[in-house]
């Protein structure tokens, strides 16, 4: 019999990695899945969640919950998305909020939206006065650098999966 895991993704790829709350290191006790994905069967992404944050992550509404036997760190997300719908989620989840951009103004087009968000992220470690310290903000830059050039090649990918290494770092700000 396949691993409930399997079963919920029916068997899609991987399409990506993020941590839904960063710093809580408890074994899963939960594993909460999202909404089913809108091009076939499977789930659109698994969270695992311990006790304590189990009624966390209000923007990650799920379709089901099941019991987990700790397969994962709290806030591990495994997502089934597609690229351009994992950018969305990081738009809706903290992008826009921490840089003021929203897609809808540059039309979806993912390579825009993260140069303007490139753009906004350094004028705020500038006017913070943070270069060369190791702050959350200039450690984002890096990261984002990387997700600004593949998106310009068309790599949504390594964009997508740059940004989930951001959304982490971002988490630290709040």
């Amino acid at each position: 019999m396949p691993h409930l895991i399997q079963q919920l993704s029916a068997n899609r790829v991987l399409g990506g990695l993020r941590t839904g709350l960063a710093g809580c290191t408890l074994p899963a006790a939960t594993l909460r899945e999202g909404p089913a994905r809108d091009d076939g069967p499977g789930a659109a992404w698994l969270v695992f969640l311990c006790p304590d944050h189990s009624e966390d992550l209000p923007a990650w509404p799920a379709a089901a919950s099941h019991p987990d036997d700790g397969s994962m760190p709290c806030g591990s997300v495994l997502e089934y998305r597609t690229a351009e719908q994992q950018l969305q989620s990081h738009a809706d989840l903290w992008l826009t909020t921490l840089t003021g951009v929203d897609p809808r103004a540059l039309g979806y087009v993912w390579s825009d939206v993260l140069d303007q968000a490139d753009r906004v992220l350094l004028a705020r470690v500038e006017e913070a006065g943070a270069d060369g310290e190791d702050s959350p903000l200039q450690n984002m830059l890096a990261v984002m650098g990387v997700a600004c050039r593949a998106a310009a090649e068309g790599d949504l990918e390594v964009a997508a999966t740059s940004m989930a290494h951001c959304e982490t770092l971002a988490q630290s700000l709040t």
